[in-house]
């Protein structure tokens, strides 16, 4: 079964091309940030489960210094820097 790309506008899916699909996040908050990010106020209203189980982003919707590429598989970096002003 193909993966679908869950961000506005976007046709592609795993079937078409050779680009990564990745899962939304488990951890709340930055699941929020994903849902935010995509603008689909559909989304807004399920759990990070749900979306983790049921939706993907393409690679094409992340900067290439994300995603790192191994021999099995692709992986996101999740590194947040906090920048705080004293």
């Amino acid at each position: 079964m193909p993966n679908f790309c869950a961000a506005p506008n976007c046709t592609r899916k795993s079937t078409q091309s050779d680009l990564a699909f990745f899962r939304f996040p488990r951890d709340p908050e930055r699941c929020r940030l994903w849902v935010e990010n995509c603008r689909r106020a559909d989304l807004e209203e399920k759990t990070p489960d749900q979306l983790n189980k049921h939706y993907r982003l393409c690679a094409k919707h992340f900067e290439p210094a994300m995603i790192c590429k191994t021999v099995m598989q692709y992986n996101l970096y999740f590194t947040v820097i906090v920048l705080k002003n004293d």
